[in-house]
């Protein structure tokens, strides 16, 4: 079962997305960290994500691109539920720090289109070998101010977003 949580940043799509995976019938939690901590801002949303899950039993796994390969990690991953926060940190990542697939988003909209059946695909790899997974993920405006880099990336997530929600098995959206 893959059940996408998806709206706006601050729109309480975490801790929505706790709520499910709390209620999942599985006894073991883990929770997947995307993001990339680059300042003081960043060091404190995950400090508020890492209190708000505090006593719910997850453990917490740091994987900013691979996480693919997260069930090597777990010790029943059929009997386990993953929460994975979130999508467009993965996106962020994939595109920065892996320089072929951002060779390849700049190569024009095939590329693009490559590039978010690629991170998606990672996704859905994962949810087949576990029990459970809930993925957060963000929606963003276009804006006429961003920068090339920031459409662009705002276009792949707009893409990896599409997919996520074609091929989930439960969408839920927040305001």
């Amino acid at each position: 079962m893959i059940t996408v949580v998806s709206g706006p940043p601050a729109s309480g799509k975490s801790a929505l997305a706790e709520d499910i995976a709390m209620k999942e019938p599985y006894t073991d939690r883990y929770y997947i960290a995307t993001m990339k901590v680059m300042d003081d801002d960043g060091a404190r949303r995950v400090r508020r994500h890492r209190q708000a899950r505090s006593g719910k039993g997850f453990t917490t796994f740091e994987i900013e691109t691979g996480i693919e390969t997260a069930d090597r990690l777990i010790r029943e991953p059929q009997n386990s539920v993953i929460l994975l926060e979130c999508v467009a940190n993965l996106v962020g990542n994939m595109m920065y720090d892996l320089p072929d697939i951002y060779t390849l988003c700049r190569s024009g909209k095939e590329g693009e289109n490559d590039f978010a059946r690629r991170a998606a695909d990672k996704i859905f790899e994962l949810g087949e070998k576990v029990g459970s997974l809930v993925v957060v993920t963000s929606e963003y405006e276009d804006n006429d101010q961003d920068d090339m880099d920031t459409a662009l990336y705002k276009r792949l997530l707009g893409l990896v977003n599409i997919i996520l929600k074609n091929r989930s098995d439960r969408l839920i959206c927040t305001q």
